[in-house]
């Protein structure tokens, strides 16, 4: 076991390693959470550059296919939001 190779008479590199390891791991959750909050922003701009599109498409004449745009572009934009990460979820 590690900590057994490096406790050899001083605990001293016990705790370093095990504090360098609990570092490690935090810092990998962390980068998760980041990477997450990153992509959610991305993907919800992205859906309301298509609501923008669908307001465009709207405002020029009204037809089924630009009702059914809004509306997709808007459902779309909900589900963006409802997957974006909980940022006081630990």
């Amino acid at each position: 076991m590690l900590l057994k190779k490096y406790a050899n008479g001083d605990n001293c590199q016990a705790i370093d390693l095990v504090k360098s390891i609990k570092s490690i791991a935090i810092a990998n959750i962390l980068n998760q959470r980041d990477r997450a909050s990153v992509a959610g922003w991305l993907f919800l701009i992205g859906s309301l550059m298509f609501v923008f599109d669908a307001i465009l498409e709207v405002s020029k004449g009204v037809t089924l296919s630009a009702v059914l745009h809004f509306s997709a572009s808007i459902i779309f934009t909900i589900g963006s939001i409802l997957f974006m990460p909980d940022p006081t979820q630990n």
